[in-house]
């Protein structure tokens, strides 16, 4: 039997991967008690771990 993974089960990211992501209105953020600024075009790279629950305030993914 071939081992299929879950599409529910996301890979797990390691400590040091992070993210760019970025909101309509170019805001920073701040998510488990650190503040990320955004960068002139309202880039914020944050830990990948951080991501679906910005994507729940309205935060995107932006290609690098």
């Amino acid at each position: 039997m071939a081992d299929n993974p879950s599409p529910r089960r996301a890979p797990k990211a390691a400590a040091g991967d992070t993210v760019a992501m970025r909101h309509e209105d170019g805001a920073g953020c701040s998510w488990g008690g650190r503040s990320f600024a955004p960068d002139a075009n309202g880039i914020v790279t944050v830990p990948a771990i951080a991501a679906a629950e910005l994507i729940e305030h309205g935060f995107g993914f932006v290609a690098e």
